[in-house]
């Protein structure tokens, strides 16, 4: 049991449910919170980039993410690369994407509410 009552929440993903064989992979998970006002641009940008990784990478195994059911404008994210390195090698091509340097200029602005939070983790 818990020591106190986990914290649920829900968000609104962008994909299918589908099955997926476990595989040894760099993972990310991350929340943004963005400003209401930036929106519709972090939107755009935001497709544009899973679109880009999951079109154009081969290493990309998952790019997914949604708005939570709680809170408007944050977002949640979950990522899986793979190659050498635990997978890193996926991550590193994915950072030095063009589709990545459009968001990194999006980031650039100031366009979060508080600090984006990043977990990294590899599978087990």
């Amino acid at each position: 049991p818990f020591s106190s009552p986990p914290v649920i929440e829900t968000y609104d993903g962008t994909h299918e449910a589908e099955k997926i064989p476990v595989r040894s992979a760099f993972c990310l998970n991350v929340e943004l919170c963005i400003k209401p006002e930036v929106r519709e641009e972090f939107l755009k940008v935001i497709q544009n980039n899973q679109k880009g990784s999951t079109e154009t990478e081969p290493l990309c195994y998952q790019y997914h993410w949604g708005e939570s059911t709680a809170t408007p404008n944050t977002f949640y994210f979950h990522e899986q690369y793979g190659g050498g390195n635990d997978g890193e090698e996926g991550f590193e091509a994915h950072a030095n994407a063009p589709h990545f340097a459009v968001w990194e200029d999006f980031a650039s602005t100031n366009p979060f509410t508080k600090d984006p939070v990043v977990s990294k983790f590899k599978t087990i």
